[in-house]
């Protein structure tokens, strides 16, 4: 065969394999879906980086909410807020309708990355302001109206004050907002004015109290004309009470009461009770020293009752140790302007029934007590027997059996006691009367009676003015007690009233919220 049959042969195959190809090009363009002609229409020349406008004048509305789903943690030291949510963007690309002779779709979902998103950062981000969100497809509909709900782990500042806790409240705000586009270019709205609850997943330590939604616009000193839109989502957070009311405030409670009990024990047991309960109260400040956020912009609450109960307890302890040792006085006389105060005026304040001064009880031993007059016969009541009546202008002095003094010695032969001792007269002598000027002497005399006298013991009256400093260091412990309880408290009531007060802001995006 010729080169020039051969020549013919190869044009009409190539035109065969032609045909074949369009005919399978026919095929498969037959068998795309209408979504995705309607894709290839919409994107045919579609440029993501310019405003979806077709006039370069217009300006882009932008309709943003936030839709929370979880509160993640709000760290008090750093002062940061960690959520979780969904952001719901609502604008319209004039470039992306479509009419029934397209397509009869409604709508078609696309790629985020293939079209134009409103440019949004977390103004306030603690970590950083821009976010990955090219992953999340949007809505298209036939009038050009498209919904991006991008979503993530948000990350702000939150100016936290501490001052009432473990009863505090705190606001804490989320702020978007164009970052590069003026408000004549791009303009963030919102129609809302709160934060969506409805898949919200609730916190074990926060509560949300309110949440509100509210549009603001900033411009630099520089350039007043040029201002920015953002939108800002408030957040009312109230801590859940039970974990501290059960775990720190009973507990602390109970250990400021147990400082009562020293009190009311005797004063040989009062130091160790005393040291047993402060060493409790150390033992649950520890636990609690975790639990108390480390901050020094505002002092707890908590902090200031556990110092005020420290406090208290070392007082106490102080206060212990001062009435033991008024009640172990004996040897010094209570100064007069101390007997006044504590068992006069102190004793009628605590309404106190001071110890009564009761006669020493008799001696055990021995013969029954005679008391010698100064004639040496002994002092006779008016019904005739031994007595114990006072003299008006001299002491008796009371002798154990004055017979058991006689001895061959001291005794006459008609049985009288006579003293030989220097210094003394005898029983013969003077007519034999018994001197007893040793046993009996005149009060303001001095002699060898005196030193017959035992050393003065005070401590009866110590005993009293002890018995009455721990009476009112009692009623001072008990009020101190009551005073740092009732401040540590008072939050339950007056956010309460603060609360229920109709001017009140917190009223009014709780009411909000109830809407």
């Amino acid at each position: 065969m010729t080169s020039r049959h051969l020549l013919p042969r190869l044009l009409q195959l190539l035109r065969a394999i032609v045909l074949l190809g369009g005919v399978c090009v026919e095929v498969v363009s037959s068998v795309r879906s209408e979504e995705e002609r309607l894709i290839e229409h919409l994107f045919r020349g579609y440029n993501p980086s310019a405003r979806p406008v077709i006039n370069s004048s217009s300006t882009v509305e932008v309709n943003l909410r936030f839709s929370l789903l979880q509160i993640q943690d709000l760290n008090v030291r750093n002062q940061i807020l960690t959520t979780t949510g969904l952001l719901i963007l609502d604008w319209v690309d004039e470039r992306l309708a479509w009419t029934d002779d397209v397509s009869d779709l409604e709508e078609v979902v696309v790629y985020g990355a293939n079209i134009w998103r409103p440019e949004f950062a977390v103004i306030n981000g603690a970590e950083s302001i821009y976010g990955e969100y090219t992953e999340f497809q949007a809505t298209v509909r036939s009038s050009g109206s498209i919904r991006w709900e991008p979503g993530g782990v948000f990350k702000t500042m939150c100016n936290i004050d501490i001052s009432y806790y473990p009863f505090d409240e705190q606001v804490c705000h989320l702020r978007f907002g164009a970052w590069s586009y003026y408000t004549t270019k791009m303009n963030l709205t919102t129609d809302t004015t709160k934060i969506h609850l409805d898949t919200y997943e609730k916190n074990g330590e926060w509560e949300i109290l309110g949440t509100a939604a509210t549009r603001n616009e900033f411009h630099f000193e520089c350039c007043p004309h040029q201002r920015f839109s953002n939108i800002e989502f408030r957040l009312e957070l109230r801590r859940r009470r039970t974990f501290y009311v059960m775990n720190v405030i009973l507990p602390g409670i109970f250990t400021s009461a147990v400082l009562l009990s020293l009190f009311f024990c005797i004063p040989s047991q009062k130091v160790h009770i005393g040291v047993a309960a402060l060493l409790s109260f150390r033992l649950f400040l520890v636990n609690v020293a975790d639990t108390i956020p480390r901050t020094s912009d505002h002092v707890p609450l908590l902090g200031i009752y556990l110092i005020c109960t420290t406090a208290i307890s070392t007082l106490a302890m102080l206060a212990t140790v001062l009435v033991a040792n008024l009640h172990n006085t004996r040897d010094i006389p209570v100064p007069g302007w101390t007997r006044t105060l504590f068992l006069v005026y102190a004793d009628r304040l605590l309404r106190l029934r001071r110890l009564r001064r009761s006669p020493p009880p008799p001696p055990t031993t021995g013969s029954p007590q005679v008391h010698v007059g100064i004639n040496g016969q002994p002092i006779e009541n008016g019904n005739g027997s031994t007595g114990d009546r006072k003299l008006d202008k001299y002491r008796v002095v009371t002798l154990l059996n004055p017979l058991a003094f006689k001895t061959h010695d001291d005794c006459d032969d008609e049985g009288r006691l006579t003293r030989t001792d220097e210094g003394q007269r005898t029983a013969g002598e003077g007519g034999g009367r018994f001197d007893f000027q040793s046993a009996v002497f005149p009060p303001s005399s001095g002699g060898a009676g005196e030193e017959m006298d035992p050393k003065p013991n005070y401590n009866r009256d110590w005993v009293e003015v002890a018995a009455v400093c721990d009476r009112f260091f009692f009623w001072l412990c008990l009020i101190f007690i009551v005073i740092t309880t009732f401040i540590l408290l008072h939050p339950l009531v007056t956010l309460k009233l603060f609360r229920a007060s109709p001017t009140s802001p917190t009223s009014a995006a709780a009411a909000n919220d109830s809407e």
